[in-house]
């Protein structure tokens, strides 16, 4: 009850969307618990000041809130369904009036989409299958490469953590169903 009660008053507090199935929405969608959220950056050694982060699977867009909550100077989503884009669009904008944070929503195929080098979180809720999980650790490394950088994972929920784990990225914090990833410069 604490973890629902903590995602209806999000919504009420900001007057967004995030929460429940929205009337005529045939895409299914669970965001991020902002307990959950908060309790992982509270014990992760990671300082959020100033870093840029990417939701793969960005749904209605609860996490790229939460990142602008918890000092991400950015926060980038990438979303395959365009409903889910459309929504939280809407739900950034009602946000955004709030925080000043840049928040933006990209309606793309996680497993093309080219991560910018800006970027040095990646963040999952169980998104998406292996398959998928193992194309997008490809683009991150991709970005690595041509941009030198300490990139972190913070991946709730983590049935794929051995991808990133088989691809050097090692464990960083784990507690509960989540897992937070480093990969050193």
């Amino acid at each position: 009850m604490r973890l629902i009660s903590h995602e209806l008053l999000f919504d009420v507090r900001y007057g967004t969307d995030t929460s429940l199935e929205s009337p005529g929405c045939t895409t299914a969608h669970e965001g991020t618990n902002p307990l959950l959220f908060a309790e992982m950056l509270r014990n992760a050694p990671l300082a959020t000041d100033g870093r840029v982060l990417v939701d793969f699977g960005a749904g209605k867009g609860r996490a790229l809130m939460l990142a602008a909550r918890h000092g991400f100077a950015a926060a980038i989503g990438v979303e395959s369904s365009p409903e889910l884009c459309a929504i939280a669009n809407a739900n950034i904008a009602r946000f955004s009036r709030r925080r000043s944070c840049a928040l933006s929503v990209t309606c793309a195929d996680a497993g093309s989409f080219a991560v910018p080098a800006s970027v040095t979180v990646a963040y999952f809720f169980h998104p998406f299958g292996a398959e998928t999980m193992r194309a997008v650790v490809d683009r991150i490394l991709e970005s690595l490469a041509e941009a030198p950088r300490d990139f972190y994972v913070m991946y709730l929920n983590p049935r794929y953590a051995d991808v990133f784990v088989t691809a050097g990225f090692g464990e960083a914090d784990r507690r509960h169903d989540a897992v937070l990833l480093s990969r050193p410069r």
